[in-house]
């Protein structure tokens, strides 16, 4: 059996790095993959399977590798190629080396089961309400380790905090984005009406001419993340000349106004269908068109093939139901 000097392989690094640097750039890598494939099988058929080449393409470099380091490096004997002293010199070194190249040009994995990684994710006050809770779910059964923290950014301070890796992703409704930014939808939702039980008016449906003559209620976050969801609304409010009397901020305080005035408020239904739950409160169809609401993840080109942050971006769509209605 042979064993592993690591005295011996600093010695032989020293002198294989030697001739490497005298053979300059006539040295293909290719060549090193080679030997160590013919130094483990001792048969060049064999070798050669692993890494797409045929035998005479083996015997080939072989050769080629013979005239770089001017040894036969292998000779055939009845019980197959065997390896020169001086390849059993290198041959360890030559192992490390290309250990070393792999574990460069490989991306390094990522273990969500094990991963004790903190994700800070770019949010409104209704995805935390939304996707929050069944993204937590998620990560308790499948990534008990993993820590979350939400934030809402500006536009501005947003795409530059993804840019640098301080913020792994957005989730929302934004009507543009920063250069460099990636996206994809990964749940839609239609709008609806929502209206106090006891409206004086508003009953078991709304028409036009009520939601005209109504007063409105909008949430205009200022979170860069829901500025799409705004527009939709703002507009669809404009295009029949209704009434906006209040514009808040947060979603969490639209429970409240609503009960205590007969203010009507247009939002996304999954939001809807969880405030209904526990309040006295009736959610209705709007009659104007209204385009669904998609709800999208944002990140940055720079983070495209990281893996954590791509194990991300799948959990949240796995998490969240393909259509939130």
């Amino acid at each position: 059996m042979n064993c592993y000097d690591p005295t011996h392989a600093q010695h032989s690094y020293l002198a294989v790095k030697s001739r490497v640097v005298a053979l300059g750039k006539r040295v293909d890598l290719n060549l090193l993959v080679v030997f160590d494939a013919i130094y483990r099988t001792r048969n060049l058929g064999e070798a050669g399977r692993p890494i797409g080449l045929s035998q005479p393409a083996m015997s080939h470099a072989l050769n080629r590798l013979r005239a770089l380091l001017k040894d036969p490096l292998f000779v055939r004997l009845p019980r197959g190629l065997q390896p020169t002293p001086y390849a059993d010199t290198i041959a360890a070194t030559v192992t490390h080396a290309l250990a070393i190249v792999r574990g460069v040009l490989t991306e390094p994995g990522f273990d969500a089961a094990t991963s004790s990684r903190t994700f800070r994710l770019a949010m409104t006050d209704i995805g935390e309400r939304v996707v929050l809770p069944r993204l937590c779910a998620y990560l308790a059964a499948h990534a008990p380790g993993i820590s979350l923290e939400t934030c809402q950014p500006g536009a501005r301070d947003l795409w530059q905090s993804m840019a640098a890796g301080e913020i792994d992703l957005a989730i929302g409704s934004m009507t543009h984005s920063g250069a460099g930014i990636r996206h994809q939808v990964y749940a839609d939702s239609e709008y609806v009406c929502m209206v106090r039980a006891g409206h004086p008016v508003i009953r078991d449906s709304v028409s036009l001419q009520q939601y005209r003559q109504a007063s409105h209620v909008v949430v205009a976050s200022g979170a860069s993340t829901a500025s799409g969801h705004a527009q939709a609304i703002e507009g669809a409010l404009r295009s029949v000349g209704a009434r906006i009397v209040v514009r808040n901020t947060h979603y969490l305080s639209l429970p409240g106004i609503i009960l205590n005035t007969d203010l009507i408020a247009t939002l996304p239904r999954g939001l809807a269908d969880l405030l209904k739950e526990n309040l006295k409160v009736k959610v209705l169809r709007p009659p104007v068109d209204l385009p669904n609401l998609q709800a999208r993840i944002y990140w940055h080109e720079r983070y495209h093939r990281e893996s954590g942050n791509k194990w991300l971006r799948g959990a949240i769509t796995e998490a969240a139901p393909g259509r939130i209605r």
